[in-house]
């Protein structure tokens, strides 16, 4: 796997009953590298994020939405579709927005 992004700061989650909260998150964006440059065209190999998005503020934050399908709005302005994995605040991808 190889690294493609480290990102962390303060974004605003979105849960599916439409409540917004501020959350931080720590997550990386990483991408499958080929065993030979023959076996994946380029530009096609899978990419994944993995990392961590909690409350500083609500210590229920991951239990409450536990496997839920939440929206993550980056510092940056983009945007993906997550669920948590473990109560430790562990997450999955969705469906990444852009």
């Amino acid at each position: 796997m190889k690294v493609l992004e480290h990102l962390k700061g303060t974004g605003t989650v979105t849960a599916p009953d439409g409540d917004e909260t501020r959350a931080k998150y720590d997550v990386q964006i990483t991408q499958d590298e080929p065993e030979s440059e023959s076996d994946v065209p380029h530009g096609t190999a899978s990419k994944h994020i993995s990392g961590l998005v909690w409350s500083p503020v609500d210590p229920y934050f991951v239990l409450n939405h536990f496997r839920k399908t939440m929206l993550l709005e980056m510092e940056d302005g983009r945007k993906f579709k997550f669920f948590h994995r473990d109560i430790n605040g562990s997450i999955g991808l969705n469906k990444w927005l852009g």
